[in-house]
């Protein structure tokens, strides 16, 4: 993996990034792929780019030979609960009985939980992807820029506006872009990544794509003739410290919440769900938001 600074304002907080995690620094210039007037990088020896669908259809894969029961379709309308204990889940399927139930929903985890009284402050957060044709010669790192904020710095750019701040057009502002590049075995790479607030299912701010296109010549000349072939955004659920909720919902027995990962889901999700399993999980309590 390649940690990167493009301008020189982001070389101090590349090069702790880089100390923090074993990088050592690399001379850019000296590799034709790359922009001759970036600030710096530096090379961090194991990092790679994950595939989270593959990733995520092989975890889905693994709970299903552990006997685990996926009903794909049916939405979960509510919660049931018999004073402050867990009962059941209404679906469009009908009742599902259970006296313990885990609340995964992303961004719409606040919604189901509404239905027992309770109100977990997560809010959403969107992020754009490019992703090009055939890119030669490839890129040989997986590229991240030094300019993504740090987890409790996200909810003071994304957390959830007031009535007044919708009212002023303040949720249409462009938000933050920041480069993550990673290649792909068929040649291909997907482009990312940005930040903003987001209070539709439907994609907003599109115009973010040409910041990521701008972002990504900045970088290389050899992307500069890449064919985009497709673009895409999704929602990210983000707390008001910017860090996860994971453990048991206070004032419900049998409820639990394992949700607002932000950007960082798909390498912190696998390890915080086991301390939820076999315990640990305190630093993420719910609770702190009570």
């Amino acid at each position: 993996m390649l940690l990167l600074a493009v301008e020189d304002a982001e070389l101090d907080h590349a090069r702790s990034y880089a100390e923090a995690v074993g990088g050592e620094a690399v001379d850019l210039r000296e590799d034709s792929w790359f922009a001759d007037d970036l600030a710096g990088g530096f090379v961090v020896e194991g990092g790679f780019t994950l595939d989270s669908m593959g990733a995520t259809t092989a975890m889905a894969e693994s709970a299903r030979r552990r006997g685990v029961d996926f009903r794909l379709g049916c939405e979960a309308k509510r919660l049931l609960a018999t004073g402050s204990r867990i009962r059941g889940v209404a679906t469009d399927q009908g009742v599902v009985a259970t006296e313990r139930a885990v609340i995964a929903t992303g961004p719409r985890l606040r919604f189901l939980a509404r239905s027992v009284g309770i109100d977990l402050p997560v809010t959403a957060s969107r992020g754009w992807l490019l992703e090009t044709g055939k890119v030669d010669p490839p890129p040989r790192y997986a590229i991240e820029q030094a300019a993504w904020p740090v987890q409790d710095e996200m909810s003071a750019l994304v957390g959830a506006p007031t009535l007044e701040q919708v009212a002023s057009g303040a949720i249409e502002e462009p938000g933050l872009v920041s480069l993550l590049l990673g290649g792909r075995p068929a040649g291909h790479c997907l482009i990312g990544t940005s930040l903003s607030r987001s209070l539709l299912e439907e994609p907003e701010a599109p115009e973010t794509v040409g910041r990521l296109a701008e972002r990504a010549v900045r970088v290389s000349p050899v992307l500069r003739d890449a064919p985009v072939v497709a673009s895409w955004s999704g929602r990210r659920a983000v707390s008001p410290d910017g860090m996860p909720l994971v453990g048991p919902v206070a004032g419900i027995e049998g409820l639990d919440v394992a949700g607002a990962f932000s950007s960082i889901g798909m390498v912190t999700i696998p390890s915080a769900c086991r301390r939820l399993v076999d315990g640990g999980a305190g630093v993420f309590d719910p609770g702190r938001f009570a």
